[in-house]
C-alpha cells in the first residue's frame, strides 16, 4: 500500500451506505454529491474541491478496499499522507483523499475543500447535484 492514511481534519457529514455519489468537474473544481448517513440526519451534501489536479472514480466496493493501492476506509474520507500520487505536484502542496462509498471509491488530489450545500431533502445525489448546478447557472 502506498502512503499512510489518516482521517481528514474536516468534519463533513458521514457518508450514507445506499446511494452512489455523483461527480461533476470543470477541469479545476470537482463537485462531489453524496448521501448523508441517517445518524447525521440524512439528506445530501455537496462538497466543492478546488485546485483539483487529479481525480478518478473506481468500481471498488467496501468489501474490496483491503486491496486498494492507497489507504481507504469504508464510508470514510481518508487523507493519504506520503503518497507517490502527490509527488509530481509536491511544490503545490496538494492534499490527497480517498473516499469510499458502497460500490465506488473516489480518489482526489486537490488544494482545498469546502461544504457547498447541505440539504435534508431525501433525493438521489445525482438529482441534488443537477439542481445545485442549475441554481448556480440561474436555471429553474
Amino acid at each position: 500500500m502506498d502512503g499512510k492514511g489518516a482521517h481528514s481534519k474536516e468534519a463533513f457529514p458521514r457518508i450514507g451506505t445506499i446511494e452512489s455519489p455523483s461527480l461533476f468537474s470543470d477541469g479545476d473544481k470537482l463537485l462531489l454529491s453524496y448521501e448523508v448517513a441517517p445518524v447525521d440526519g440524512g439528506g445530501t451534501v455537496i462538497l466543492q474541491f478546488d485546485d483539483v489536479l487529479h481525480f478518478e472514480q473506481n468500481p471498488m466496493n467496501v468489501e474490496g478496499i483491503s486491496g486498494a493501492r492507497f489507504p481507504t476506509s469504508a464510508w470514510q474520507f481518508t487523507e493519504v499522507l506520503d503518497s507517490d500520487r502527490a509527488q509530481k505536484w509536491q511544490a503545490l502542496r496538494p492534499r490527497f483523499w480517498t473516499v469510499s462509498f458502497n460500490d465506488v471509491t473516489v480518489e482526489i488530489l486537490f488544494g482545498t475543500v469546502q461544504l457547498a450545500q447541505e440539504s435534508k431533502d431525501e433525493v438521489n445525489p445525482g438529482i441534488a447535484l443537477m439542481r445545485y448546478l442549475g441554481n448556480q447557472m440561474g436555471v429553474r
